[in-house]
């Protein structure tokens, strides 16, 4: 009877045996890390100005420096700016800040004696 070679035994006789696999495993952890409430410290700063009717660029100089002498702050170093004309709030696609210049792309300008304020507020790292 002749034997086919697949099913032939082998016999492998070795001192130890190696076997190597590699894997990478991925837990998922959930754990709660309780910090305690604090209030943030906040920078506020307000440029001042007052319309003269026609202007719908304000620079530093157009500032009334009885409320503030720093000008238009460049709006990369600052959280939020808020911009209010005769006491209103003004939505953000209404003007443009750049450090030293605020601009107003509404087509109607604020009337004569109308007051400016440019609120600046910077929210500093708790921890």
């Amino acid at each position: 009877m002749k034997r086919d070679n697949k099913y032939q035994k082998h016999i492998i006789a070795v001192p130890k045996v190696y076997d190597w696999i590699n894997t990478t495993s991925i837990v998922q952890i959930c754990f709660t890390i309780k910090i305690p409430p604090q209030v943030l410290q906040v920078d506020t700063y307000q440029y001042n100005a007052i319309s003269d009717g026609i202007k719908t660029v304000y620079t530093n100089a157009d500032e009334l420096v009885e409320y503030g002498n720093k000008g238009i702050l460049d709006p990369t170093k600052v959280s939020f700016i808020n911009l209010f004309i005769n006491g209103v709030l003004q939505p953000k696609n209404l003007y443009e800040v750049q450090e030293g210049m605020l601009t107003l792309k509404s087509a109607d300008t604020p009337m004569a004696g109308a007051p400016i304020i440019l609120q600046f507020i910077t929210i500093k790292a708790g921890i």
